[in-house]
């Protein structure tokens, strides 16, 4: 078969390494993967991916920087018709659109109503949906009321092995963060936004009696929210077994924290898919999260401490069975560790190529 063309839209500014490992093992199977530049990539895409690049597919991957740069309703109207207009003539010429979805609506909550018009529109023109696990392909089904249930293809959330160096042994990564050696540490690592439940996760923590414990939050303030600094630095100030280490966290310290840790806590109160899951799995931790979402599909009872997302003691509770299996949480991670090994890269290319071709 001659050489597929696949554009990804819109673009992204994050340092997830998901997106290049995904376009560098599509490549290894003779898959050419293009981005339209920044600003052509969120609103006048149509002439970059048909006259420039000729393209077979566009696939979509989150829609966000399509509506949320924006409050001013008339220009998100405008943009959204523009934005439908050019994927039905994507669509009417012949080009396939995949989209993969990552979430079920924006982490921030910005403009719902343009939101759930994009996600059900896509859905909709859709030649081929990817979703990460079963979980989410019966969530996306009945949220964006799809009906051509075929089209939806499981293709899991590629692992972080490779992606990040992770050499650090354990006592030198406590050394160079201040933790005592002795004591069991949790981590909360990543962007904090309200959907992750940090504060509950500190009000939660402060409820545990044992002073054998610590918990490191690591991570950036999304958007640098003033508020919701100032809140995180008074609710642990009265508790000295918590360390905020506040600001970006480059990719080359992420060894530092992972392996800092013994359990990576998950305390989201809304999910779909998480990579960051999957990150730690990569690094061999234990975790602590809710049954939701791919999260019940990726992890088990093996490496992890799952509750339910309704049950308000859930998270208390994952915490103690931590505190009382100290000694097992080494051959947890490991056995997340394993399980994340079969989610590699080429696997992923490979599957996600099938869908391509299916779809052409």
């Amino acid at each position: 078969m001659e050489h597929i063309k696949s554009i990804f839209l819109p673009q992204v500014t994050d340092d997830n390494p998901y997106t290049k490992q995904l376009i560098d093992n599509l490549e290894k199977l003779d898959i050419k993967v293009e981005f339209p530049s920044l600003q052509s990539s969120r609103t006048f895409f149509l002439p970059e991916v048909v006259l420039h690049a000729k393209a077979d597919i566009v696939h979509l991957h989150w829609l966000h920087p399509f509506f949320i740069h924006s409050t001013n309703i008339v220009f998100n109207l405008l943009k959204l018709l523009i934005v439908i207009f050019e994927l039905v003539v994507l669509k009417m010429i012949g080009i396939k659109i995949i989209w993969t979805v990552h979430n079920l609506k924006n982490h921030e909550n910005i403009n719902l109503t343009l939101d759930r018009i994009y996600n059900i529109v896509v859905a909709k023109l859709s030649n081929g949906i990817i979703t990460h696990c079963q979980a989410a392909k019966e969530e996306v089904i009945k949220e964006f009321s799809v009906k051509k249930k075929d089209k939806i293809f499981v293709v899991p959330h590629g692992n972080y092995i490779e992606c990040y160096e992770n050499k650090i042994e354990k006592v030198t990564a406590r050394e160079s963060l201040g933790l005592k050696d002795s004591n069991l540490v949790f981590l909360f690592l990543g962007t904090i936004r309200p959907y992750k439940g940090v504060f509950e996760l500190i009000d939660t923590f402060n409820q545990l009696s044992s002073d054998k414990v610590q918990l490191v939050i690591a991570g950036r303030v999304h958007n640098d929210n003033q508020e919701m600094t100032d809140t995180l630095k008074q609710k642990i100030a009265n508790d000295q077994r918590i360390k905020l280490i506040p600001g970006f966290i480059p990719a080359d310290k992420i060894q530092l924290y992972m392996n800092a840790c013994d359990v990576v806590i998950f305390p989201y109160r809304d999910i779909l898919t998480s990579g960051a899951v999957v990150l730690a799995m990569s690094f061999g931790r234990a975790c602590i999260a809710p049954r939701k979402g791919c999260i019940g599909e990726v992890l088990d009872d093996t490496g992890a401490f799952l509750y339910q997302i309704d049950d308000e003691n859930g998270l208390k509770k994952a915490m103690n069975s931590a505190l009382e299996k100290h000694s097992e949480l080494f051959f947890m991670g490991q056995h997340n560790l394993q399980l994340a090994q079969q989610y590699n890269w080429e696997h992923i290319a490979k599957m996600t190529a099938d869908v391509y071709r299916y779809c052409l």
